[in-house]
């Protein structure tokens, strides 16, 4: 069963968020910033904000880690 796409959205910001959760810059002590934006996947804007351009990197590195 596939679900439906609200909770598509939700399950993929909560699973993206939990891969960010405890994330701090080593430089400002700060946690990136995560907006997830739509009603289904494929309409969905993905926004990720950070203190620095180190601390980005480190989050993208978390996200793309299975």
């Amino acid at each position: 069963m596939i679900p439906n796409a609200p909770e598509s959205v939700e399950l993929f910001k909560n699973h993206t968020e939990a891969k960010l959760r405890g994330l701090l810059c080593p430089d400002h002590n700060q946690s990136p910033r995560l907006i997830v934006k739509g009603e289904s996947l494929k309409e969905a804007t993905i926004s990720l904000s950070a203190c620095c351009s180190k601390l980005i990197e480190l989050a993208n590195k978390a996200i793309a880690d299975r």
